[in-house]
């Protein structure tokens, strides 16, 4: 099982504006250091195209495909906490067709933080092709756009965009890195699949 990002992702979290605005900077001296650190702030708290790193899930509409060789329990739970719909469900019949199992077969449902796929009752999934890739599921997680983001996620990218500026320069000390890692984990923990 494998997963890849079709589409989306790389969105800045907050706007040069309001990066400027948090950090009380006036002209535009500064504007490409701003920018860059908002990239990296962004890049930070998002996924990575692989569905690595940041809070766990993609962060603004993103579009993914996670292949299979299967329909086992393990690929029907998509990986991502905030997944918004299963888009299609492609697989690759014995004769080696391409096909697309009906949406009304299926159903996603929520157990917990875990966004599973549900087959309907007298339904069965279509015998497969013997690949690794024999079924694609292609879906959509994240928050619509970046105005729907949470505004405790806008203000760890705002602190994170804060941190990154004042620190273009790459000497950090190790406590004011521990102290932005505090302060990010405070803010978004709650988003995180595995929160307390």
């Amino acid at each position: 099982m494998w997963l890849e990002r079709i589409s989306g992702g790389g969105d800045d979290l907050i706007d040069l504006a309001a990066a400027k605005a948090h950090l009380r900077l006036l002209g535009d001296d500064f504007d490409s250091e701003v920018s860059a650190a908002i990239k990296v702030a962004s890049a930070h708290l998002d996924v990575d195209a692989d569905g690595f790193g940041g809070l766990g899930f993609p962060l603004v509409d993103q579009q993914w495909s996670v292949k299979a060789a299967a329909f086992t329990s393990q690929v029907l739970r998509l990986p991502f906490a905030r997944v918004t719909a299963v888009d299609e469900i492609r697989y690759t019949d014995p004769d080696g067709t391409a096909q697309v199992v009906p949406s009304s077969d299926y159903l996603l449902t929520r157990r917990g933080r875990d966004c599973v796929v549900v087959l309907l009752s007298g339904k069965v999934w279509p015998a497969l092709i013997d690949r690794p890739d024999a079924v694609d599921i292609r879906f959509s997680a994240g928050f619509a756009d970046v105005d729907s983001l949470p505004r405790d996620i806008v203000e760890a990218a705002k602190q994170l965009t804060a941190f990154h500026f004042e620190n273009r320069d790459g000497a950090v000390d190790e406590s004011a890195r521990e102290g932005i890692s505090i302060c990010v984990d405070r803010l978004t923990l709650r988003y995180r699949k595995f929160a307390v």
